[in-house]
């Protein structure tokens, strides 16, 4: 028996190509419907029976439903991709800032036993840290870039906060493997200080930041859903009118 590996689902660059192939599908059928749109409209005031004039005008109604059903679907596309890729880079964003913590509370605990073994240990550590914050920062910043509406400035805040915090114990501890008393004190105190403002700033972030991408998206695109919605009630109703009309004309 042979077996077949199941595909790895898409990347995200794949799903935005495909997205965008789909807005490109649509055009042709918008312009095909503002065409028809124009065409009824400029029959109707030719016809004379007012059965044909009501199917003409229900015939515009639905086309013009249709082309409102499209733009209400691009505007939920466009959204879809922007929230995608937000959500994305604050879900990775969010894994940086918890291996980062792990890291520098590591790095907290080597000196607990201060040796210049441990205040080296520390310092690599905290390095570690600082390059998972300044990582984590540069994704939440590429997150709001590309989604405007989405505001990660708590998270910016606090990935920057911690950053400068954990440059400054990397400087205690080359200040102590220095033997430069005062630097290390000084240090110290500005460690602590800067270490107060970033839980400060963390009681603001809540658990649970890619759930703000989510809120965003569905916040943003529930005027198309309802108008999508809408316009679809429509399309069917003149649907069924334009059924019956053809029904009656063939009979």
């Amino acid at each position: 028996f042979s077996s077949t590996a199941a595909a790895p689902p898409p990347s995200f660059e794949e799903l935005t190509e495909s997205y965008r192939a789909v807005v490109g599908d649509i055009a042709p059928s918008r312009t095909q419907l503002e065409d028809a749109i124009a065409a009824l409209e400029a029959l109707v005031p030719s016809l004379s029976d007012n059965k044909d004039k009501e199917a003409a005008h229900q015939a515009i109604t639905a086309a013009r439903a249709r082309l409102n059903m499209l733009e209400s679907g691009v505007g939920i596309i466009d959204e879809s991709l922007m929230a995608t890729e937000a959500f994305a880079q604050t879900q990775k964003g969010w894994k940086k800032l918890i291996d980062a913590d792990a890291a520098a509370r590591e790095a907290t605990s080597l000196l607990r036993d201060m040796s210049k073994e441990n205040v080296k240990a520390s310092l690599a550590r905290s390095s570690e840290a600082v390059t998972l914050l300044s990582e984590a920062h540069s994704l939440f910043s590429q997150a709001h870039e590309g989604y405007p509406s989405l505001d990660l400035q708590d998270l910016i805040d606090y990935a920057a906060k911690r950053e400068e915090a954990q440059n400054t114990a990397i400087m205690a501890d080359q200040a102590y493997l220095d033997r430069d008393k005062e630097m290390l004190e000084q240090r110290n105190a500005e460690y602590n200080r800067l270490e107060e403002e970033a839980a400060a700033l963390a009681e603001k972030m809540g658990d649970d930041p890619a759930q703000k991408v989510v809120d965003l998206y569905n916040a943003s695109i529930a005027e198309d859903v309802q108008s999508y919605d809408a316009e679809r009630v429509k399309a069917g109703n003149a649907d069924t009118f334009l059924r019956d009309y053809l029904g009656s004309v063939n009979e």
